[in-house]
């Protein structure tokens, strides 16, 4: 993009921001007042997706006609071998727009729908990082059914939960970069026909700053791993932690099994299981991209989508779960 065509770019959505988005007459509420301020510029307060009346028609109105199911995931399975086209859970289809400016293509969509592959990756190489996490927590072990691996985030969903919405104009403002990209990417499209949610890496291809000004990372490669075989030598370590002095301030704190998120203290996974640290190394520097991998019972996480904002991580029949590849 020549700069004359970034500078109109930028100085048309400034204009846009500070005059308010055009919404269709049944999309999100346009009374909210200009009362926000992001880096000095007056910006305007919108609901959030939650929030928005648009939004929550176009989910039920996706419901209704089977796009999404009462999870806000698309229809299908990996026992039934694939799943629909992609939406988010208000209903918002992916179009050939957004995987164009994600650098996604129609192959890995395939990929993504019959389990073959999470976004970012490709058959051969989850192939290779499933055995191989296989191969470190359970080589020899003679109860394979020991160790319940999942994956999470939008690698394996397309989008991310509902505790992280699409960004708006207001979100970048004082960003020129992340909002030239924006306007390449969105145009003129009215907030309404937008998605609620990120999609996969999509503040990392914005070029969006956090609010410490520093840019944001490709999305997590997130491993939800539940064996209770695991959290005994975890809890092990973080006894032997504990006497020793080695566990710092913020561990103590969050205690073994994190308050919020429910998962293993990282440290003593860590100390516990530094091959799952190297393995979880090696493939970061492989894919480009963070590998989390995350400790839990083997009852998996707790259903808590009864409380708070209602994210859970809890088992589902639509989970990916993964499976230790058969050798040939």
């Amino acid at each position: 993009m020549s700069r004359q065509r970034l500078r109109l770019g930028v100085l048309a959505l400034a204009a846009l921001v500070l005059s308010g988005p055009a919404v269709a007459p049944t999309a999100a509420v346009t009374s909210w007042p200009v009362t926000t301020s992001i880096h000095g510029q007056a910006v305007l307060a919108g609901p959030s997706a939650d929030e928005d009346p648009g939004f929550l028609k176009r989910r039920q109105k996706a419901q209704a006609e089977g796009l999404i199911d009462a999870d806000g995931r698309v229809p299908g399975s990996q026992r039934e071998g694939g799943r629909a086209w992609p939406h988010d859970d208000t209903g918002y289809r992916i179009q050939p727009r957004d995987l164009e400016f994600l650098g996604l293509t129609q192959q890995q969509v395939r990929w993504w729908r019959h389990y073959q592959a999470p976004l970012g990756t490709n058959p051969h190489q989850f192939k290779r990082m499933s055995a191989s996490l296989f191969k470190i927590l359970c080589s020899a072990c003679e109860r394979p059914q020991d160790y319940d691996v999942r994956l999470q985030g939008s690698w394996a969903f397309f989008f991310s939960g509902r505790h992280k919405d699409f960004p708006t104009e207001r979100d970048l403002a004082g960003q020129p970069v992340a909002q030239a990209r924006f306007q390449e990417w969105m145009g003129s499209t009215p907030p309404a026909e937008r998605p609620a949610r990120r999609p996969f890496s999509a503040l990392y291809k914005l070029g969006m700053l956090d609010e410490n000004g520093k840019p944001y990372g490709p999305s997590d490669g997130d491993f939800q791993i539940s064996s209770d075989v695991m959290v005994a030598e975890a809890r092990v370590k973080w006894d032997e932690l504990k006497s020793a002095g080695k566990l710092s301030d913020e561990d103590l704190r969050k205690g073994f099994i994190h308050q919020k998120y429910s998962f293993v203290n990282r440290t003593a996974v860590q100390e516990a299981f530094p091959d799952l640290e190297k393995w979880s190394t090696v493939w970061e520097e492989r894919l480009g991209r963070p590998i989390a991998p995350s400790l839990f019972p083997s009852s998996g996480p707790p259903d808590k989508s009864q409380e708070g904002n209602g994210i859970s991580t809890h088992f589902r029949n639509s989970d990916w779960v993964v499976t230790n590849p058969p050798k040939h």
